[in-house]
């Protein structure tokens, strides 16, 4: 910690990576407050509460003087501009967090903060949907430099997991293998995987708030290479469940039409031609303090939370369809090759 209380102003704060700012803020002693549309609920959220809303009503920001602004919630350039308008003139630094799909593609293996950004096709779209993500949060991004050119700190997370993830596009993994039997793992074991604990995450990102840190960058982890099968041994110990991993190809599930990053969450096609996608450089953020916390601790937590959440999985292999496709895979592995016309 700094030593230095800061007035801090978190525009949104009610999900995921949200509370897990306010609680850490909290903790280093500094006065937080929180711009929302006050929709969800925030009764475990103990700060000052500012209601409106992002696109048109923006009163109760007005007349206040901030140390510090975090955004969490600016998705869409026209909204994000609204804002810093009025932020522009009453916060001495701003924080936006972005995220790497604002890269152009990810063709080339370990991308840094260098590397092109995504450019709207359309200016006037603001519709978000997986193709557009990535170039609106750029666009964001020019928005915030434009209007805090010298006092912004730009934060490209890569996948964000942990207590209070919304998406399963993680925590599938943990709570499938501690349900036990045969399980469907997806292409090569060696495949390059990245995410970052949301309370690694929201750690540094303060940190970074109270030396008032500038520039870029990207932010995920592990600190050393993980591959998807040690991943998924992690799981298994962290879990102590009977499991069996079995590997199946991406061709066999391309040709049964599955679906990558949702049926099979972490797992890339090789069709989509992302090799960097999940091989981002963050060496930049790790020189400044950026620290990741053990892997088992990450589960360990997942599975707590997810054991209190009580809801049911968004995304991911249903049971049925799961043990269909073993079975397929199966008898595709022992059917013997026939013959060929020379009788080869």
């Amino acid at each position: 910690m700094s030593g230095i209380i800061l007035k801090v102003l978190v525009l949104g704060g009610t999900s995921f990576l949200g509370p897990h700012l306010v609680q850490e803020l909290q903790q280093n002693g500094h006065d937080v407050a929180i711009f929302t549309r006050g929709r969800q609920s925030t009764e475990s959220l103990h700060v000052e509460q500012l209601h409106g809303d992002r696109d048109g009503n923006l009163e109760a920001i007005k007349e206040r003087k901030w140390d510090a602004v975090i955004d969490t919630s600016g998705y869409l350039p026209r909204v994000v501009r609204n804002s810093s308008e009025i932020l522009a003139n009453s916060t001495k630094h701003y924080t936006f967090i972005s995220s790497i799909s604002v890269y152009r593609d990810f063709h080339k293996q370990t991308i840094d903060e260098s590397y092109p950004l995504a450019q709207l096709e359309d200016k006037n779209n603001e519709e978000i949907t997986e193709k557009t993500y990535g170039s609106l949060k750029a666009a964001c991004e020019k928005v915030i430099f434009d209007y805090f050119p010298d006092r912004s700190l730009i934060i490209r997370p890569g996948l964000i997991v942990g207590p209070l993830d919304p998406t399963d596009r993680f925590s599938y993994w943990p709570i499938r293998i501690k349900e036990g039997g045969e399980i469907l793992a997806p292409g090569s074991p060696t495949q390059l995987l990245q995410f970052i604990d949301v309370r690694d995450l929201a750690k540094w990102v303060v940190a970074m708030v109270e030396k008032q840190a500038i520039g870029i960058y990207n932010a995920t982890g592990p600190e050393t290479p993980l591959t998807f099968e040690k991943l998924l041994q992690a799981c298994q110990r962290v879990c102590n469940a009977g499991s069996v991993l079995t590997w199946v190809s991406e061709d066999f599930l391309i040709q049964h039409q599955i679906q990558d990053w949702t049926e099979l969450p972490l797992w890339l096609s090789y069709k989509r031609n992302m090799p960097g996608f999940l091989n981002v450089d963050a060496n930049k953020a790790v020189q400044t303090g950026l620290t990741f916390r053990p892997l088992s601790e990450t589960l360990s937590a997942i599975l707590d939370w997810e054991s209190r959440r009580g809801s049911k999985r968004r995304i991911g292999l249903a049971p049925e369809k799961e043990q269909a496709l073993l079975k397929q895979w199966e008898q595709v592995r022992f059917t013997p090759k026939q013959p060929d016309e020379s009788g080869t």
